[in-house]
């Protein structure tokens, strides 16, 4: 007598694959979205971090200013005027760009805008525009 796999067997199997492939293939790619607002959601505290540190460094050497994010619009990065590791513009999934003061983020195509108002008056504050109403991605 040979031992093998029926037929009825081998389909069953297969059903199961597919039922567990159904199930697991939708949570991967929301698992890749979670990463990527979870690096949004990262990138703006550190922003706004940055800028509170430079502030403060600022105001300790009697300079009562904001600080400047860029120190050049025309390179590939943005934010080297407050970050040792500045944020690469326009690469990998998560893409950004900006001017000095006002950033566009956008994730799976959809874009989260941000404005920076470079004054005391407002305490130097990096914003999520509700207006375009993507705010809600990152929690904001």
């Amino acid at each position: 007598m040979r031992k093998s796999f029926t037929m009825l067997e081998l389909i069953f199997v297969i059903v199961v694959i597919g039922i567990l492939a159904g199930v697991a293939i939708p949570r991967l790619f929301s698992g890749i979205s979670d990463a990527e607002i979870a690096k949004v959601k990262t990138d703006v505290a550190t922003i706004r971090t940055a800028i509170s540190t430079k502030y403060g460094k600022n105001v300790m050497e009697g300079n009562d200013s904001c600080p400047s994010l860029e120190t050049s619009t025309t390179d590939n990065q943005l934010f080297e005027g407050i970050l040792t590791y500045p944020i690469k513009q326009n690469t990998g999934t998560v893409k950004w760009d900006g001017n000095g003061t006002d950033y566009n983020v956008t994730i799976d195509q959809k874009v989260i805008k941000f404005h920076y108002y470079n004054d005391t008056a407002n305490n130097c504050k990096f914003v999520c525009d509700n207006t375009n109403g993507n705010c809600s991605l990152i929690g904001e």
